[in-house]
């Protein structure tokens, strides 16, 4: 109760402050914004935060007049440590238009990473006995605009457990940097392009909420089998390199 008191008495402060004779153009927008689930939201005015990861899944806030920018997540790692995989960030960015007293949003997330699977052929649970990394030149996404942020990226995929494999999470891609190399005793053995197989299987980065891939690895022959997993479904194509 004392929590509506409160918006109801900074509501008629804002009236107050703007009477009907004034030009209005300069008196705050009132914004809420609402969320399915429980979510981190924060707000900007150009490059100013003026809500920070703000809890829950409600918001009810005063905004400047003209437009700001909801920067909704599930969590708040944008970006990764070296070693780490991409964060599971499901995020959404919406400019929303401030320019009357009242502005209402709805919050749907969209995947900001993508799972990519290795799977080697020659091996019976698809696991080889070389040592894998994974690097790359972006290391997630910026925290205001949702685009790819350059930095070191490095990581040990896993084992899956119940199925063939391993799997490795990778942030949103703006160029083909993705590598796996493959090691023996810290050195080296084989490269594989992870970066220019999955462009040439028409992977798109660009997409609101990214797909999954698949790679089955015959490194005998050096051909992939690369499968995309969109929402639309899955396509198969087979690159040799």
């Amino acid at each position: 109760m004392r929590r509506w008191m409160l918006i109801g008495l900074l509501g008629l402060g804002v009236l107050a402050s703007c009477s009907v004779k004034e030009d209005r153009s300069d008196a705050a927008c009132w914004i809420t914004v609402t969320a399915e689930t429980s979510t981190s939201m924060s707000i900007w005015y150009g490059s100013q935060r003026i809500l920070d990861n703000h809890p829950g899944s409600l918001v009810d806030h005063m905004v400047p007049r003209g437009t700001v920018d909801l920067v909704a997540s599930n969590n708040d790692r944008f970006t990764v440590s070296e070693g780490e995989q991409m964060s599971e960030l499901f995020a959404q960015l919406q400019h929303l238009d401030t320019d009357g007293e009242f502005a209402y949003a709805g919050v749907e997330l969209k995947k900001q990473f993508a799972n990519v699977y290795l799977d080697f052929k020659e091996e019976d649970d698809g696991r080889t006995g070389y040592d894998l990394l994974v690097t790359g030149t972006v290391y997630g996404a910026d925290n205001h605009t949702l685009r790819p942020v350059e930095g070191v990226f490095r990581c040990t995929p896993e084992p899956l457990v119940d199925t063939r494999g391993y799997s490795f999470r990778a942030p949103r891609q703006k160029e083909e940097s993705l590598t796996l190399r493959l090691l023996s005793e810290g050195e080296t053995v084989d490269t594989i392009p992870l970066g220019e197989l999955i462009r040439k299987a028409g992977f798109d980065w660009t997409k609101e909420s990214l797909g999954d891939v698949s790679i089955l690895c015959d490194l005998p022959a050096h051909t992939f089998t690369i499968t995309v997993m969109e929402w639309e479904g899955p396509v198969t194509f087979e690159i040799t390199m």
